[in-house]
């Protein structure tokens, strides 16, 4: 018995006429996918890629703090626009502003999770991809075209609309948090400021005290020593102040002595006791306290000094006192730039390619089932 024998070599002319004489049924079947991708794009959702500048306050504003600045000093917060500008960075990274605004706008949507926690817990991870997602500036060297002057926040959305209030929103939010913080701040050290005072302020009062105290234990104290010399005087009965010092002469020279406190008897106790009535007789005590006109010339500065009122002026003047005016740093939303996912372009061209290939495979099943016949 002959075996029958097939010819398994591919024919390709074979091929180009089959597929020559079935041009219909390919080019309907890929303009069928062709149609099917293009309604596929235009009813499913788009997904962008957002790129947004977050930039600092201009220098206008910034000089409009130059005045608080250099009168605050060290002693109260600084305010000026790298300073407004790293607080708004570090106010977005606590996350906690984002999750508010994520709920509000409905970035994440409530009916997708079926418990309350699943929810909560898949828009804490969008707050920390939003977060994460914040780009510092860059340099390039080699490509200006690809600096990056500014923060940019960075995320994928499906919703233009949802995301520009959201971003509105996350602005206004956080520039009025810092804002608040800033007050309660300079308040904070405003505070400190004034209990710094009043501790110096008691301290010198102390010390005044402590002089007048001083001066009574000295004054009684000469006081005693004075009556005890006046007694002297009258028992030896010097009446006046006849020596003031004892000349004693050798062969060449003359040898002085001088008499010491304890021979102040020898003025006399006229002198003496007319000392002692005029201590005792003083009205004015301070005068006879040589520190203690320091000490009160310390007090009335501080009891004068205007700073603290000068300050809260000056700090009312800032942008940070009108809500309305003050801003740490701006979201640019007006310039966000939108990248599209999608590509039509790219959906039809896999949409040809999907419907050639179920062509092919068409074809060839449907000549390996005539074959076979």
């Amino acid at each position: 018995m002959k075996k029958k024998t097939y010819n398994d070599e591919i024919d390709i002319s074979n091929i180009i006429l089959n597929l020559w004489d079935n041009k219909i049924k390919i080019i309907i079947i890929t303009t069928s996918f062709l149609i099917l991708g293009f309604l596929n794009f235009n009813f499913s959702n788009k997904n962008f890629i957002t790129k947004t500048n977050i930039k600092p306050i201009s220098t206008f504003e910034n000089e409009k703090y130059k005045t608080y600045n250099i009168l605050a000093g060290e002693n109260l917060v600084n305010i000026n626009g790298q300073n407004l500008l790293s607080l708004f960075i570090n106010k977005i990274r606590t996350e906690e502003v984002i999750q508010n605004g994520i709920v509000k706008f409905e970035l994440v949507n409530k009916d997708d999770f079926k418990t309350k926690s699943d929810y909560q817990e898949n828009v804490e991870q969008t707050a920390i991809l939003i977060a994460d997602q914040m780009m510092p500036p860059a340099i390039d060297k080699k490509d200006k075209n690809k600096n990056a002057p500014y923060w940019t926040l960075n995320f994928r959305i499906s919703d233009k609309e949802s995301w520009k209030h959201f971003i509105e929103y996350l602005e206004n939010q956080v520039n009025e948090e810092i804002r608040l913080s800033l007050i309660n701040q300079f308040n904070t050290e405003i505070e400190i400021l004034k209990i710094s005072l009043k501790f110096n302020l008691e301290d010198i009062e102390q010390n005044i005290a402590n002089e007048l105290d001083d001066y009574k234990i000295r004054i009684t104290n000469r006081i005693a020593f004075l009556k005890e010399q006046a007694e002297i005087a009258r028992t030896l009965n010097i009446k006046k102040n006849t020596l003031e010092a004892e000349n004693f002469q050798t062969d060449n020279t003359i040898v002085t002595n001088i008499k010491s406190e304890n021979s102040y008897y020898l003025k006399g106790y006229e002198m003496i006791e007319k000392e002692i009535s005029l201590i005792s007789s003083r009205k004015n005590e301070k005068a006879f306290i040589s520190n203690l006109v320091k000490l009160e010339k310390s007090k009335r500065a501080i009891l004068q000094n205007k700073k603290i009122e000068r300050l809260k002026l000056l700090f009312l003047e800032t942008p940070v006192a009108d809500k309305n005016n003050f801003k740490a740093a701006k979201i640019d939303f007006l310039t966000t730039v939108y990248k599209q996912e999608q590509s039509l372009k790219k959906d039809l061209s896999i949409s040809i390619v999907i419907g050639l290939i179920i062509s092919f495979i068409y074809l060839l099943l449907s000549n390996i089932i005539v074959s076979r016949k």
